[in-house]
């Protein structure tokens, strides 16, 4: 019975995490799509850390609770020292894992966009450019082009595509995961008469309300992305634009000019040959 209790709390313990940050990330993707329509901002700053806290918040849990494990295998006896150290090593791979995750998210570079190119060409407006910058610009708009066709757009009304994009992040599936792993415990021990039905009722409920949620998270990050994508073909107007005026006022190279130079200075020399 008492077994029973904890492997419950464990599981519903972890599937709360989870199903938080499952709300997270659906809040956070209504946040971002509402404030890039509105125009208020124009880069995503909530929705890509949406799972990055509650995960890098269940490492330091973990964290903690294996340091504490560590120590407390270390001093129970002399024959549990080994098991201690594999512990405390675990430990620091968690430490570097969590330490990773921020790295990757914080520090990362961001990716070139349209938005990136039109601002450098902005910088560069009241300058005339060269037109090998000129190729260069419009060699990285073309980069950019490949890389969006690469990932096209899926419609965010339908539940077939949030099913896929679902499939796709397999850490969207964490939370209905462990409410099916909530419900077999539960149906397990309710069939051994050790826990009432209600627990059952609790745990079916849990599974249907994290399907719910993940459904409508998938549908508002796709909604999210197909604004995003809206937002950047306005950019590459923007960026096109400016690559035409810069490329009307651009210092081009004149066809031949250096071999006419150097025609002109071999005639010199010959002259000055003849002259002494």
């Amino acid at each position: 019975m008492e077994s029973s209790w904890t492997a419950l709390t464990v599981l519903a313990a972890l599937w709360l995490v989870a199903f938080s940050a499952q709300v997270a990330d659906y809040a956070t993707a209504r946040f971002d799509h509402l404030r890039l329509a509105r125009g208020v901002r124009t880069r995503l700053r909530l929705h890509p850390v949406a799972w990055t806290v509650p995960l890098a918040g269940m490492g330091v849990v973990a964290l903690t609770i294996s340091a504490d494990w560590s120590t407390r295998v270390f001093f129970s006896e002399p024959s549990n020292v080994p098991a201690a150290i594999l512990i405390a090593l675990g430990t620091v791979v968690i430490a570097v894992a969590i330490v990773a995750v921020i790295a990757v998210v914080v520090v990362r570079p961001p990716a070139d966009s349209y938005r990136l190119v039109r601002d450098e060409l902005l910088e560069s407006s009241g300058l005339r450019i060269h037109q090998d910058q000129v190729d260069e610009f419009r060699a990285r708009v073309t980069a950019i082009d490949n890389a969006t066709k690469a990932h096209p757009a899926a419609d965010a009304a339908t539940a077939v595509a949030a099913l896929k994009l679902s499939v796709r992040t397999p850490h969207r599936l964490i939370a209905p995961a462990l409410a099916v792993a909530l419900v077999i415990v539960a149906a397990t021990e309710s069939a051994r008469q050790s826990l009432p039905s209600s627990v059952l009722v609790v745990a079916v409920f849990a599974v249907v309300l994290s399907a719910l949620v993940g459904v409508l998270a998938a549908q508002a990050s796709l909604a999210l992305a197909m604004s995003v994508r809206s937002t950047q073909d306005v950019y590459r107007g923007e960026l096109m634009s400016l690559i035409v005026e810069s490329e009307r006022s651009s210092k081009k190279r004149v066809a031949g000019l250096g071999d006419r130079v150097t025609r002109a200075l071999s005639i010199l020399r010959e002259q000055q040959e003849d002259t002494q």
